[in-house]
């Protein structure tokens, strides 16, 4: 009941006592004890409303993800943008010694990894490919026949796993990532050499040799883009603790505190609680406090969700792309409190509230009896035993209108839009099309 309600509703009750002596000893309580307590709760929940619409986009904002793919020589520099692996700013290397014992044993050597400027569906029809391509690796001025596979790679999307581990393990919402260039990502695996060891003898000195192939790809060769890597806002850094921790409340653990003033308070931050005896961080607006059982000095894993921050000399040959929302405080409430929409016009609010919504439109949704399949990819698949009912029985089928008509990016745009509907919709096996 609303204040004013409250105050109407004592009035009227006073109004029909006929007592004057116990109407002014109930107008004195009211006065004096019961309508400034109510005046207090009203004002507390109040703030505690206004504190959660303020604070839930705040919670959202922080964990944007941003990505693109980048030359491998213009990776390093960004103050947001890094590079996924570490190990992609230099070209792979092959261990001669050793290597037809490592094509016997594991079916397969990485010599590099290419990007694939390719619609989804070239990229299905490249992974669904088995075909052997010849290829030839060049050493130390030999040349040496090869023959070659286009395996998707899964370094980049092991990298997303671990960062939604991360988000689970620190109480944080998962959003799907908007991550179209890693599901374009395909290693090129040698799974032949027409070499025997008397001819490796000479190399068996050599620790390891910087990669330098070619390979016939054939009808694919168009799509190819070698020496690109992909980037995003995350980057790992090692936080060391003082040695002068405070006793947590439970007299049991210590707290640790970590000034975010020089690192930035307006990223978002993750503990990687793998790596130390952390019980639980929690942060405190420039601050984060890190509840530990070690006494002594805490070195721990962070990772640095970085803030966007726009510079006019930001020039990307690729589109940044992200997972953000606009600020809509239902759609913040559905992630926070992982509420289901289950209505046809509250999906498409949801899905239109995206950034990537500037790429497709939804259409129509259709309910369709039997597990089918579409145009799209599950992004989220290391999670898909936790978001799909496993006995299924109907499929959603989502029709996407394309803004962006000449974009490859199409359909990995679309197959993070359905993932996202995916968590939400657990019962049905949802799938895309194009229309």
């Amino acid at each position: 009941m609303h204040g004013m309600d409250i105050k109407q509703y004592i009035s009227q009750r006073l109004s029909e006592m006929k007592s004057l002596h116990e109407k002014d000893i109930l107008r004195n309580i009211m006065e004096d004890i019961f309508i400034p307590l109510h005046n207090h709760t009203e004002t507390q929940y109040d703030q505690l409303e206004t504190r959660v619409k303020n604070e839930m986009p705040l919670i959202a904002e922080s964990f944007v993800i941003w990505n693109t793919i980048m030359p491998r020589e213009n990776a390093l520099g960004n103050q947001y943008i890094f590079p996924m692996l570490d190990e992609d700013l230099k070209m792979p290397e092959i261990e001669m010694s050793g290597l037809l014992d490592r094509l016997r044993q594991e079916g397969g050597v990485r010599l590099d990894s290419v990007f694939v400027q390719a619609d989804y569906l070239v990229c299905r029809e490249m992974e669904n490919n088995k075909e052997i391509l010849n290829g030839i690796l060049k050493v130390q001025g030999d040349n040496f026949q090869i023959g070659i596979r286009l395996k998707p790679s899964i370094r980049y999307i092991q990298c997303i796993e671990n960062l939604y581990k991360l988000f689970v393990a620190n109480s944080i919402p998962w959003q799907t990532v908007n991550s179209p260039y890693v599901f374009k990502m395909f290693d090129v695996v040698m799974v032949r050499i027409d070499v025997n060891e008397q001819n490796l003898a000479k190399y068996k000195k050599l620790n390891s040799l910087a990669t330098d192939y070619t390979v016939d790809c054939g009808k694919y060769e168009q799509y190819i883009r070698k020496s690109t890597i992909p980037v995003w806002n995350v980057s790992k850094q090692l936080l060391k603790s003082e040695d002068f921790p405070l006793a947590a409340l439970d007299k049991v653990n210590y707290e640790y505190v970590f000034d975010l003033t020089e690192q930035g308070v307006e990223h978002g931050y993750l503990a990687d609680y793998r790596n130390t005896d952390i019980v639980a961080v929690r942060r405190e607006e420039s601050t984060l406090i890190v509840t530990s059982s070690s006494k002594t000095g805490v070195k721990w894993f962070i990772y640095k969700i970085a803030k966007r921050k726009q510079y006019t000399t930001d020039i990307f040959k690729y589109d940044l792309m992200n997972n953000a929302q606009t600020d809509s405080f239902t759609a913040r409430m559905m992630a926070y409190y992982g509420t289901i929409i289950k209505s046809n016009a509250e999906l498409h609010r949801i899905l239109a509230s995206y950034d990537a919504s500037e790429y497709i439109t939804l259409d129509s949704i259709q309910v369709i009896s039997g597990v089918i399949d579409g145009e799209t990819y599950e992004v989220n698949r290391f999670i898909k035993d936790e978001i799909r009912d496993q006995t299924v029985s109907k499929s959603l089928l989502m029709k996407f209108k394309p803004i962006k008509r000449n974009s490859y990016i199409l359909r990995d745009v679309m197959s993070f839009l359905v993932s996202q509907t995916q968590i939400i919709y657990p019962e049905f096996n949802c799938v895309g099309v194009l229309i």
